[in-house]
């Protein structure tokens, strides 16, 4: 597959020289992209599956077979086994940034820092392609298709190491998930082809104690609402739910039903825990707990500079500005536009309140910024200073 155009690590003078290019061009309108790496990590992260929650999925090719004969030999191939495929979300596998969109071939490659790639192909669309996008796991990324393999839709997974900035010497590498799947080089053709994969937990009714489900992960921000379904042996008479601490044990809120719901938007923005009393067919209580989890729909905002940003011209300057604001998951970092557009926008990014730039030639040029979030919303395009070379 074509490699990404990426400047970092050539030569110590390449990105200067290229990003001096770069700024040129946005005196046009047309800043390209910058990637934003994921910060090195000494393991590779914790994988679950990239299919939807609680649908299996089957392995219609695996490891080291037809296709999948090459770098890529620990790959599997996944379709739904009962379901739709064609159109079905995919999910990112792993917390990460995107690190290239191919069209042709429908494959996305998310960088998760120290050298280790996931890779998510013959997908129909992308929900976002912009270079150095941080995407939580979970996160939906594209949606099922055939391209590059028309006539049969399905999923093709890949994680794999490779070396430098243009992702060389990939190396893929056999895949376990934290659903509880691991599957480990065993010799032959179509290793672990016919087997089913299940994403997410598994049948709440008739769970010990108390069970949860839900396509969240605990401790992660999310701009959307979602559901917190629950049950089993410990909620088979009834049950009481609270947000933030335990509901009381006079009786249950719900009798008769073992199976509930929370809606993590009527708990209101911030981080919480769902609390759950259930009372089991001999009477007895027992108390657990899902989260925290984040709820966060508002947006970060930057204000504008009272004064001017004064830089030297034809020398490198590192420029800095008021960190934006954000009520609830934290500033993930900031899109950037340098040029004369007053609406002009870019897909810059970097992940702190500054910026170095190259040598620029002496004039008056616009910052622009657009603060995001951890748990994704993006705020206005804000003009926040002049950048006057002089």
């Amino acid at each position: 597959m074509p490699r990404p155009h990426r400047t970092a690590g050539v030569r110590r003078w390449l990105p200067r020289l290229l990003r001096l290019l770069a700024l040129t061009l946005a005196l046009a309108g047309t800043l390209p992209a910058t990637h934003a790496y994921a910060a090195p990590s000494e393991s590779p992260p914790q994988l679950w599956l990239p299919t939807p929650p609680g649908e299996p999925w089957k392995i219609i090719q695996g490891y080291a077979c037809g296709t999948h004969n090459s770098w890529d030999r620990y790959s599997l191939d996944l379709a739904s086994a009962g379901g739709r495929t064609s159109g079905a979300p995919v999910r990112a596998a792993a917390d990460g940034t995107i690190f290239v969109w191919v069209p042709k071939s429908g494959t996305l490659i998310l960088d998760h820092g120290g050298g280790f790639y996931t890779m998510y192909t013959h997908m129909a669309s992308a929900a976002y392609t912009d270079r150095g996008r941080i995407l939580a796991r979970g996160s939906v990324i594209g949606t099922v298709g055939d391209r590059g393999s028309p006539g049969t839709p399905h999923l093709h997974f890949t994680a794999f190491r490779a070396d430098g900035s243009w992702a060389s010497n990939r190396r893929s590498v056999p895949l376990s998930f934290a659903e509880g799947y691991d599957l480990p080089d065993i010799g032959g053709c179509n290793q672990h082809g016919g087997q089913q994969l299940v994403a997410g937990g598994g049948p709440l009714l008739g769970a010990d104690g108390i069970a949860f489900k839900a396509s969240v992960e605990p401790g992660r921000w999310y701009n959307h609402d979602l559901t917190i379904e629950f049950g089993g042996t410990g909620t088979a008479a009834g049950f009481s739910v609270a947000w933030e601490s335990e509901p009381g044990g006079e009786a249950p809120m719900v009798s008769g039903q073992p199976l509930g719901a929370a809606q993590l938007a009527e708990a209101g923005e911030g981080l919480h825990t769902l609390f759950v009393r259930g009372w089991d067919l001999s009477g007895g209580q027992s108390v657990s707990s899902f989260g925290p989890i984040g709820f966060d729909i508002t947006p970060p905002s930057v204000e504008p500079m009272p004064e001017p940003i004064r830089i030297g011209a034809d020398q490198p300057a590192v420029i800095s500005w008021e960190p934006a604001t954000d009520n609830g998951s934290g500033v993930a970092g900031y899109r950037i536009y340098i040029g004369a557009d007053p609406q002009g926008t870019d897909e810059w990014f970097v992940p702190g309140p500054e910026v170095e730039l190259p040598p620029l030639q002496a004039g008056t040029y616009l910052l622009r910024l657009q603060p995001r979030d951890y748990a994704g919303n993006e705020g206005e395009w804000t003009t926040v200073a002049s950048l006057v070379v002089e």
